[in-house]
């Protein structure tokens, strides 16, 4: 059984009988039903960190409101209800010696949940466990990220990053390491480790409402577009970039697309930061009707693509349906030109 939930594909985590293989290091573990009263919910679990420090702000989280927390996180009232209808789960939870949940946290609450309920039912009294006697924190990260990084049971993308940052900053694991231990490309693990870093040390700090979750789509097209490559490597201009994701004046993670075309007009950044992109890339499309015009840039694309026609194409061009083709476009030019009140010379 891999414990990846990737079907194996990913070789540094996997469970064989009653061997956990991480790195190529056998790991002695018991598989156990466990009362619910020894085994804790992690608070440290990269899935609801963000959630925990807004809870902190108000002093330590209690196990019941640990669990609370978990069990509002996106999916788990599903995850609630199929527990609960098949009458317990299919894969076991991963637990430390002391109790702590390794793996399945979500599970473990929704178990916690139904105990509640129905105190008296021998089906939410014990939980399926793989106890695991020994294992390092660094085991502890490969295991979590084979499963919700690599694997197919994936958290959410800002959840990911965060994780990979705890390898990262925590574990003293560099990019190479940490890429080869989940199978990601190497580039993919800084580019997130760069985005994270933005979005928890300079734009969460400055979202007034909100959990400020809403915005890491911003920031990851920051880091993943190529032509933003120069921009982001000014440490001003990340802050610039959180004053525009902050002021509203990049209304969607969509928006962060338009800003490789905006940056290169001065005049269309200023109107950037005082009214905001739609206006921004009015000025750029002054100078470059394709920058801001779907329709102008297929009209571009038909005249470079006209301009290379040649082989069995232009000779195409003889008979009478494809002739007809150009013939219609040649047409429409000039009946557009017209509507526009200018003749075509």
């Amino acid at each position: 059984m891999s414990a990846t939930g990737s079907s194996g594909s990913h070789p540094h985590a996997v469970l064989t009988g009653q061997t956990l293989i991480i790195e190529g290091e056998p790991i002695s573990v018991e598989h156990r039903r466990m009362p619910l009263k020894d085994v804790r919910l992690d608070p440290n679990n990269p899935r609801i960190q963000h959630a925990v420090k807004q809870q902190l702000r108000n002093g330590p989280v209690s196990e019941e409101e640990l669990r609370k927390l978990i069990l509002d996180q996106p999916g788990v009232s599903e995850l609630f209800k199929s527990i609960r209808d098949n009458g317990g789960i299919l894969e076991p939870i991963y637990v430390r010696p002391d109790g702590r949940i390794i793996e399945g946290n979500c599970r473990a609450a929704s178990y916690l949940r139904l105990h509640s309920i129905k105190h008296d039912d021998v089906r939410w009294q014990t939980i399926p466990a793989v106890f695991v006697p020994k294992i390092s924190d660094r085991q502890v990260a490969i295991l979590q990220g084979q499963y919700h990084v690599a694997g197919k049971n994936k958290w959410l993308a800002y959840e990911k990053a965060g994780h990979l940052h705890h390898m990262y900053t925590n574990l003293k694991m560099d990019e190479k390491t940490i890429a080869q231990a989940l199978g990601m490309r190497e580039r993919d693990v800084i580019r997130d480790l760069n985005a994270y870093e933005t979005m928890t040390e300079k734009l969460l700090p400055k979202m007034t409402s909100g959990n400020g979750l809403d915005k890491w789509s911003f920031v990851q097209e920051l880091y993943k577009r190529k032509g933003l490559e120069d921009y982001r490597s000014k440490p001003g201009n990340i802050d610039e970039f959180v004053a525009l994701v902050v002021d509203k004046k990049l209304k969607q993670g969509a928006d962060v697309r338009k800003l490789e075309k905006v940056i290169k007009h001065p005049g269309a950044v200023k109107t950037l930061k005082k009214q905001g992109i739609d206006n921004a890339m009015s000025i750029v499309g002054k100078a470059d009707p394709t920058a801001d015009s779907r329709t102008f840039q297929k009209l571009k694309e038909a005249t470079i693509l006209l301009q290379h026609l040649q082989g069995k194409e232009l000779e195409r061009l003889r008979e009478e349906k494809p002739r007809l083709l150009l013939q219609d476009l040649f047409t429409a030019v000039q009946a557009a030109a017209k509507a526009a009140g200018f003749k075509l010379s």
